[in-house]
């Protein structure tokens, strides 16, 4: 029996409980726990390595299917959105995801596609979204600085075993690793090398600034709403949020063989990024113009290849850890958020320790087929963007007709069929 250091932190689940561990404290992770949360046989506890929940980065765009997650995830949880979410702010520009424009070149400010759906675009502040969540996690669920070292699952009914770098640990009948693209709980399933994410390629820059300078430099409309601007290797989009007082800004560029630094995200030089948009037009050179900020970053993107399997025994993955992605199609948060919305209704039907298996290979064979499907068109995607997608190049006709209900699938999932699906496979494989 593997041996758990002497921590007056150490959690147990009550007798009769089921107890889950969650490591990571990300939007998936607070998402999963505030659907267990719902359920009484269930002792949730959330495992974060920071000092404190926390999200780096700028704007997320929520789409249609993360909302509808949200929501049936529980009160709290939809409660986060409307709280925080963003929309268009011109009426014209009500129900928009995007409008894809050509940046560069004679054809630069063409409009190529208008993408559309029931919500529009619905963009939210990432930390504000995610303080906004944690507010239904009781704070005794909650446990910092807990940087997961390794697992151990016992034979016997003792369940897995969790090591923590502090030199802590804990016990839970079951592990859920929504521990981000370097997961521990990733390795343990996979082993380290297969658990390597891929550089795909793609570097991007990212700013928030306020939008009022927003205005002043590309105009209103611009400014006020959800626009990208398309050229060859390169793209830039922006979208406001905090309801109107701020602007994301990302600037994309691709076409790198290797990453040469050991650090993923790395200072940058304005004067570099803005030779890379030399000769773009007005407003997309407005758009880089206002990234020229002292802490501008390059941001490498990375994605993990296919896993074989999204859990193995009473250990699971989700999210980033199971299936990192490109932003090309904003389905980061989103598909995070779907696999907390499976796995939340999953568990409120098992009421022992033996079906937890049942529970998650059902969960595997519902998230998996379509979370590494979005993987791989959020590369595709992002070629189409970039203008190099094979068969398409810079052809605005052709684009157009990529992008015509290219996001349907995505976007248009039936949850509650999908919850059912998840239901019955787990129902079906008991004795």
């Amino acid at each position: 029996m593997a041996s758990v250091p002497n921590d007056p932190d150490y959690h147990r689940s009550e007798p009769k409980a089921i107890s889950v561990a969650i490591i990571g404290g990300g939007i998936g992770g607070i998402s999963l726990a505030l659907g267990l949360l719902k359920h009484s046989h269930i002792d949730v506890h959330v495992y974060e390595a920071a000092p404190a929940f926390g999200e780096i980065g700028a704007g997320v765009a929520l789409g249609p299917n993360a909302q509808r997650a949200l929501e049936i995830i529980g009160p709290s949880a939809k409660e986060a959105v409307l709280k925080t979410a963003s929309t268009n702010m011109w009426d014209s520009h009500a129900n928009e995801w995007f409008q894809y424009r050509v940046g560069q070149g004679p054809l630069e400010g063409t409009l190529i596609h208008n993408d559309r759906n029931l919500t529009g675009m619905q963009s939210v502040h990432r930390a504000h979204f995610l303080d906004e969540l944690i507010k239904g996690v009781p704070a005794q669920r909650a446990h910092f600085n807990k940087r997961l070292e390794r697992l151990e699952e016992c034979d016997d009914d003792e369940g897995v075993h969790l090591f923590f770098k502090d030199g802590t640990g804990a016990t839970a009948d079951l592990v859920i690793g929504a521990d981000g693209v370097h997961s521990c709980v990733r390795q343990y399933l996979m082993g380290i090398e297969a658990a390597k994410p891929v550089f795909t390629g793609s570097v991007v820059y990212r700013g928030l600034v306020p939008l009022d300078a927003a205005v002043e430099k590309i105009g209103a409309e611009y400014a006020q709403n959800s626009f990208m601007w398309c050229g060859r290797d390169r793209c830039v989009i922006s979208y406001p949020i905090d309801f109107g007082k701020t602007l994301n800004i990302v600037a994309m560029t691709c076409g790198y063989d290797v990453w040469p630094h050991e650090k993923w995200i790395v200072p940058a030089e304005h004067a570099a990024l803005a030779k890379m948009f030399e000769g773009w037009g007005k407003t997309a050179q407005g758009l880089i113009q206002l990234l020229d900020t002292p802490d501008l970053a390059a941001w490498s993107l990375w994605d993990q290849p296919p896993a074989p399997t999204y859990y193995n025994g009473h250990v699971a993955m989700m999210g980033d850890a199971a299936h990192a992605t490109t932003p090309f199609q904003g389905q980061g948060a989103g598909q995070a958020i779907e696999d907390a919305c499976v796995l939340q209704v999953l568990l409120g039907r098992v009421h022992k320790k033996k079906e937890l298996p049942n529970v998650l290979a059902a969960y595997d064979e519902v998230r998996r087929p379509r979370s590494q499907r979005i993987v791989t068109t959020s590369r595709e995607a992002a070629d189409l963007e970039f203008m190099r997608l094979k068969g398409v190049g810079d052809d605005i006709k052709k684009m157009a007709e990529k992008l015509e209900g290219r996001m349907n699938w995505v976007w248009h999932r039936d949850l509650v069929a999908q919850n059912d699906a998840a239901i019955r496979l787990f129902e079906e494989s008991l004795p």
